[in-house]
């Protein structure tokens, strides 16, 4: 369940177990203008253009990173996605593997799909219906430091 979705239920919690229906009507009315003034300024300050993370390095315990290590660290993030909707989920993974700005910039619209920072990074967007969805840097983009390994196959051939 999405940090926005957390809230929304310990509010409601919170309401139903110190006041009356008519609270809980108020905490509704309330949840959609927060999500309103919320989504408004995402788009407000959002561009447009989709940003990739800022440049990082994989520290202890995970770097620095092979790029098999990498590769299985982003199949088992991008299979285990079980909130939100699928639809989104895969447009965010189709947006994240492709090197294509433009193409990026397109994926990310048709999905209807909203950075929430400023910087418009894929790494927490909301879609139409509010749903929040996070995106771990490392699915975006590769570390500084990730370790490449030579191909020997290349080596054999040059001689």
């Amino acid at each position: 369940m999405g940090n926005l979705q957390s809230c929304w239920k310990a509010q409601e919690n919170h309401n139903n177990n110190t006041s009356s229906g008519e609270t809980n009507e108020r905490s509704v009315d309330n949840r959609t203008r927060w999500f309103k003034s919320k989504s408004k300024n995402a788009r407000s300050s959002w561009n447009g253009k989709v940003q990739l993370p800022k440049p990082w390095k994989a520290e202890p315990p995970f770097g620095p990173l092979t790029e098999t290590e990498l590769k299985r660290m982003r199949e088992e993030f991008w299979d285990t996605r079980v909130e939100g909707r699928q639809e989104m989920w895969q447009a965010l993974k189709a947006a994240a593997e492709t090197n294509d700005e433009t193409l990026r910039n397109e994926i990310v619209k048709a999905a209807g799909l909203t950075p929430a920072n400023e910087r418009g990074t894929l790494e927490s967007c909301y879609d139409e219906l509010g749903n929040y969805y996070e995106v771990p840097v490392y699915c975006l983009r590769d570390p500084d430091n990730l370790v490449r390994l030579e191909d020997n196959n290349d080596d054999d051939e040059k001689e």
